[in-house]
């Protein structure tokens, strides 16, 4: 498994019960990432 940095959060998924969102990585590409329900510091998680 290859191990990428997020680096920008574009957009929140508003399904789910773990805040979804889609996120860019340094590679390039754009993946969803699960962040917790409460207390999230998104300068910490991307």
């Amino acid at each position: 498994m290859t191990e990428v940095t997020a680096i920008r959060y574009v957009t929140p998924l508003r399904e789910g019960g773990s805040l979804p969102g889609i996120v860019e990585a340094d590679d390039l590409g754009t993946y969803v990432m699960k962040l917790p329900t409460q207390g999230v510091d998104l300068g910490r998680c991307c």
